[in-house]
């Protein structure tokens, strides 16, 4: 029979192997749900992680601000992503729509003519002297433009290819009936609201005039980082030289009603865009403070 001292050491050896087994059993679970996290599916694992992060509140950002942070949530869609009837250059429309407290602009040939959400261009109004876009500016299908914004736009693609840059025209004239067919596809996917922040509705596109271009040649056009490349700092520095202004600068929606869109100008004259750059107006002020024509 065990006497006191050994049955208290047969307990303290007894109670020895159960830490011990315990902490063995311990550790091959542990090591077994670390090789299970590994086997995860790439998905569950980056999933994983990003709940981690908004749980602690972080995130893999480095921090840098990006242009237009708010307006890069939308990737503007080219207009061949869309559904559009019939040529850009035919209009089947014969009256305006929702003139309802709209200005009518009496005639868009006028370089100067404001162009807004307050104003609307004559659903027939289409400029007479189109000319064809060349294939050499790389543009996006058969586009138009005046003969004179053409003539200018000709100077500064030349300008900016002696510089290194090479330009390639997204978009120029549209008519009122495909602007009206690219308006709704807009709000068919993204919602009316959304779209009207960077969409204009039909008779309230510049594009209609015939003098505006949407430029791209990155790997980000359409979208607010366009205006860190070399495409379009060029522009921002230049396109004024030889007449095109930028329509809707950072930060400005509220005045110009529509997102940062660095990629889109609009030819209003060599002397005028000088007029303009120096008053560091949007395109809208500027022309609102000149003689507007109205029916």
């Amino acid at each position: 029979m065990l006497n006191r001292s050994d049955l208290e050491l047969t307990i303290k050896y007894i109670s020895m192997f159960i830490i011990i087994l315990f902490t063995v059993v311990l550790t091959l679970n542990l090591t077994g749900c670390d090789q299970a996290s590994q086997d995860l599916p790439l998905e569950v694992a980056e999933e994983d992680d990003l709940n981690n992060e908004e749980a602690n509140g972080s995130s893999s950002d480095s921090g840098d601000e990006e242009i237009g942070e708010d307006e890069s949530e939308i990737d503007v869609p080219p207009e061949e992503d869309n559904p559009e009837d019939g040529s850009p250059l035919i209009d089947h429309e014969s009256d305006n729509e929702n003139l309802s407290g709209v200005k009518v602009v009496s005639d868009g040939d006028y370089l100067l003519a404001l162009v807004t959400k307050e104003t609307t261009l004559k659903s027939d109004y289409h400029p007479t002297d189109l000319s064809p876009i060349p294939a050499y500016m790389f543009p996006s299908r058969e586009l138009y433009l005046r003969e004179e914004a053409l003539m200018y736009l000709t100077d500064l693609w030349n300008a900016a290819e002696a510089d290194g840059v090479i330009l390639k025209i997204i978009s120029a004239y549209r008519s009122y009936s495909y602007q009206k067919s690219l308006f709704q596809s807009y709000a068919n996917r993204y919602g009316e609201t959304q779209a009207n922040r960077f969409s204009a509705r039909a008779g309230q596109s510049e594009h209609q005039l015939g003098t505006t271009v949407d430029f791209g040649g990155t790997d980000v056009d359409l979208k607010a980082a366009f205006a860190r490349t070399e495409q379009g700092q060029w522009l921002a520095e230049n396109a004024h030289r030889f007449g095109f202004v930028l329509s809707y600068p950072e930060g400005k929606e509220e005045i110009t009603g529509y997102i940062f869109e660095p990629w889109h100008y609009r030819y209003i004259g060599v002397g005028a865009a000088a007029e303009w750059k120096a008053y560091g107006l949007t395109l809208n002020e500027y022309l609102d403070s000149k003689p507007q024509y109205y029916d």
